[in-house]
């Protein structure tokens, strides 16, 4: 019997494709946890991608927020989430667990933190232009002020964290370069503009990917 995380309605139908890019609606569990689901079709082979993903230490170059991941042994990992441009600023600690590694097809893992919960299943599928990538993960989100740690820590909800880091997963596979608008010049976005930024995280730092791919 499989330990995976119990997702429900895991084995989701795909959205209607657009592009290279498949997305379908985040659920909400009844005891309070939000599931956010996001796939991408990357032109890698299956075996590469699994290969890049289980490289732990290498998460801070495509996952935002990610100061660190340390591995403690072959299933555990100590992770440091905050802002890697702000030394001064606020910094989650947890402590990660791998449940299930399927060489090529598919990786599980959950926190075992007592300040964090969360888990997460992704999957690999070679397909004709690729590799279908598969992320559904779940956080759950506390009642009170502090609401879901890493969230408040990245400045994005708990669902648009799953479909960014997929997004730069897939930029990080393909090219070894994250594109970034950091430092380019723009007007006055007014008040709609301003909103839309802090809601959509865009003055999150970008994480620095690789050119060496």
């Amino acid at each position: 019997m499989s330990n995976s995380p119990s997702f429900p309605n895991a084995a989701f139908p795909l959205a209607n494709q657009t592009g290279n890019r498949y997305f379908t609606p985040a659920d909400k569990t009844d005891d309070g946890e939000i599931i956010g689901r996001s796939v991408q079709i990357i032109r890698r082979d299956a075996k590469t991608l699994f290969s890049m993903w289980s490289d732990l230490e290498a998460i801070p170059l495509w996952q935002e927020n990610v100061i660190s991941v340390t591995p403690l042994n072959d299933r555990v990992s100590h992770w440091v989430m905050g802002d890697p441009d702000d030394s001064d600023g606020k910094r989650i600690e947890f402590d990660s667990e791998q449940i299930e590694s399927v060489d090529a097809k598919q990786i599980s893992w959950r926190s075992i933190s007592e300040d964090v919960t969360q888990s997460g299943v992704v999957t690999f599928e070679e397909v004709a232009r690729g590799t279908r990538v598969t992320l559904v993960q779940t956080g759950k989100v506390p009642a009170g002020s502090l609401g879901n740690a890493i969230a408040a820590t990245a400045k994005r909800g708990p669902r648009q964290i799953v479909t960014e880091d997929l997004r730069h997963f897939k930029q990080f596979a393909e090219t070894g370069e994250i594109p970034t608008v950091k430092g380019q010049p723009h007007g006055n976005r007014g008040v709609s503009g301003t909103i839309k930024q802090w809601m959509y995280g865009e003055n999150n730092p970008t994480p620095p990917g690789s050119s060496e791919q």
